[in-house]
């Protein structure tokens, strides 16, 4: 490093003294410089002037300007960039009919709803319960009051149905109603984070699609947690945005939505009208009438907009708990309005969305499919191959042509049945009277699913038929099997024949023993008969089945089938035993 010689730091020093005194050299070329440099409102005037230029002009220019105005050229840009005139916020109410001015006077919400049924009534002939998506015209105008927006799912088998009548009438009368025949992802979110409207989406192959990105906002979008998180800008200046997706949707097309949107949808069913039907041509264009009733919805809307969203609404007793949030706006409404709009709402609720039926998933109905299968069946496991034939005979039922017009594949039950933790496997002749070892499946693999899928009064997997000479083996005109075999007295309880037990009249160290036999064995008026938990076939008179308590566990089983299930391997299973021997014969 080299050292300042003396002359430099008395320089420096004197430098600094004329600095502290305010006079010298460095003091009259501050003042110069000021005295030289431009006013902040000479340079706003400046910065405007380059504002109003074209941007190709300007580009041309920025260099030399920032040079006259003595500052870098990137500050410039800012400065002019501050002073464009930026366009004006996108106007929300950019559709005519989303301008409405509330009804002078108070508005009573039955009478409301009666009117608009009359309108939909004129235009659409509506299946039965309905009147529900009058009900849901109403909801939009007070959704945000809610947590979740129930969706309405308008279908119907075949084209000229009134799907396209009943959306353009929900086009007019919801709230900010849209009606559109494709959205893009982000059109679908910017839209909803801006303007909240009830989107409308009519006749959209893509709502069926699903590896459509669509879907994922259009299933998050029915509740209030709906969102989206997406990146914008370039290069470093990526930041993440979160757009909200929640706001009624409608959706009109041939056939169903997907089984995610459906169970979140409120179905209405359109039928094509019969010659008796009458109803009046509906325009497409708005009219005096439409601005009416928006108006009176929107002044109900301002003056109960919190009240129904406190109401707890009585719910049937047949909605599941998804059926039960999907519900849970529309029968407020109807509550809150009162007249006899609760129990209409009740029952549109009972029958479109009761039970499992009406948005069950495939899955959950070959379940019960399989349990009907299964109860019709003596046998504790089926094979695969007798299954698919089983689930095919019913030609109204979708496994004779679900795969693609053909009967379904053991690969599709298969993929079905995962989810449930049901799969295929090895099963044996005693299990289902086959000759050999075959795959298939055991009743028991399905006994949680059929618990946890079924209701108790659709679910037919514990329900036996009584004993049938056709369902057994070799059956002959008393039902019986040629393999039948006797135990001999020898195998009793381990004992020999004699008067007195060798336990002394003890019971069994290990088994506790109750025959049921006479009406116990077998109840021929309510034709169930108990099942042997071993070989799966059913007690009859002649060969009752036993409740025995083997170690801790309650058991049913054939007094021939004890010995087997206690262990003794000398003694195969029923029916899988050979011919008795002659001395078992006797």
């Amino acid at each position: 490093m080299i050292k300042p010689t003396k002359e430099q730091v008395k320089a420096a020093a004197d430098r600094a003294e004329a600095r502290a005194r305010g006079d010298g050299a460095d003091s009259s070329a501050a003042e110069e410089f000021l005295a030289t440099a431009l006013t902040e409102g000479e340079i706003n005037a400046e910065v405007v002037k380059l504002a109003a230029l074209p941007m190709g002009v300007y580009e041309s220019s920025r260099v030399a300007e920032a040079k006259r105005l003595r500052m870098r050229a990137s500050v410039l840009d800012a400065l002019v960039d501050a002073k464009r005139i930026k366009p004006a916020k996108e106007e929300t109410n950019f559709l005519p009919h989303w301008k409405v001015d509330p009804w002078p006077d108070p508005v009573d919400g039955a009478a409301l709803l009666d009117e608009l049924r009359a309108l939909f009534n004129r235009h659409a002939v509506t299946p039965k319960h309905a009147d529900v998506v009058l009900a849901w015209t109403l909801h939009t105008w007070v959704f945000d009051s809610f947590d979740i927006t129930p969706y309405l799912a308008i279908t119907s088998p075949t084209r000229r149905c009134g799907k396209s009548v009943l959306m353009t009438l929900l086009h007019w009368l919801c709230c900010r109603g849209k009606k559109n025949d494709s959205m893009s992802k982000a059109a679908i979110y910017r839209s909803v984070e801006v303007e909240r409207p009830t989107l409308l989406l009519d006749e959209v192959s893509w709502v069926l699609d699903l590896k459509d990105e669509r879907q994922g906002i259009l299933c998050g979008g029915f509740e209030r947690l709906g969102y989206v998180e997406v990146c914008e800008g370039e290069s470093t200046n990526i930041t993440v945005k979160r757009y909200a997706t929640f706001c009624p949707k409608a959706f009109g097309l041939i056939g169903r939505l997907t089984a995610t949107l459906m169970d979140r949808s409120v179905e209405i069913a359109m039928q094509r009208k019969t010659k008796l039907d009458k109803v009046q041509r509906l325009g497409r264009r708005d009219n005096a009438e439409h601005v009416r009733l928006r108006q009176r919805c929107l002044r109900f809307a301002n003056d109960n907009r919190e009240a129904p969203a406190a109401i707890t609404p009585k719910a049937p007793d047949e909605l599941n708990d998804r059926a039960l949030d999907i519900w849970e706006p529309l029968l407020a409404i109807a509550q809150h309005v009162g007249g006899n709009w609760p129990k209409l709402a009740r029952d549109a609720a009972a029958a479109l969305s009761g039970g499992e039926s009406s948005a069950e998933e495939r899955g959950i109905e070959l379940l019960r499919d399989i349990s009907i299968e299964f109860a019709r069946s003596v046998w504790p496991a089926m094979i695969t191959k007798k299954l698919m034939t089983a689930l095919c005979a019913d030609e109204e039922r979708p496994w004779a042509t679900w795969n693609k017009g053909k009967p379904i594949s053991d690969r599709q039950v298969a993929k079905l049945l995962r989810p449930f933790a049901v799969i295929s496997e090895t099963v044996h002749p005693y299990e289902t009277g086959e000759e050999k070892d075959l795959k298939g499946y055991k009743r028991e693999r399905f006994e949680d699913a059929f618990g946890r899928y079924l209701t108790p009064a659709n679910d037919a997997s514990c329900q036996f038929r009584g004993p049938q000479a056709s369902y057994r083996p070799n059956a002959d005109e008393m039902g019986t099997s040629s393999d039948f075999c006797i135990r001999p007295e020898t195998e009793k309880d381990g004992n020999e024949k004699c008067e007195k037990p060798a336990n002394h009249g003890q019971k069994d160290g290990r088994t506790e023993k109750k025959p049921l036999n006479g009406s116990q064995a077998f109840n021929d008026e309510d034709n169930i008969a108990p099942v042997c938990q071993h070989c799966g076939a059913p007690a009859t008179a002649d060969s009752p089945v036993q409740a025995c308590t083997i170690d801790g566990e309650e058991l049913l089983l054939h007094h021939h089938c004890q010995t087997d299930w206690l262990g003794d391997l000398s003694v195969p299973p029923f029916p899988q035993r050979a011919n008795p021997t002659q001395e078992e014969s006797q």
